[in-house]
């Protein structure tokens, strides 16, 4: 019966391990996805303004511009409902 214990012991140890590597992993990924979005969201910042300003002046280039840019932005949005979704 000792052995049993000694088994069942060995057992969640080893179960421990992969939970706390599991989570290791998860935390990590996590990290760099908000990097990821965190990068592209720079990316596309300096955007926001050019794309305001040309708002002001209504014309076929600016309607381009802001058309761009609410498409970049959903991609973003959606990217941050769809984890693991990279881009």
């Amino acid at each position: 019966m000792g052995n049993t214990n000694a088994e069942l012991l060995a057992e969640v140890k080893k179960n421990l391990a992969n939970l706390q590597s599991l989570g290791d992993e998860g935390r990590v990924k996590i990290h760099l996805v908000g990097m990821d979005l965190k990068s592209r969201w720079r990316k596309l910042e300096p955007q926001l303004q050019e794309v305001e300003n040309a708002a002001h002046d209504i014309s076929a280039t600016s309607r381009a511009a802001w058309t761009d840019a609410v498409k970049r932005l959903e991609k973003l949005r959606g990217s941050l409902r769809q984890p693991g979704a990279g881009g």
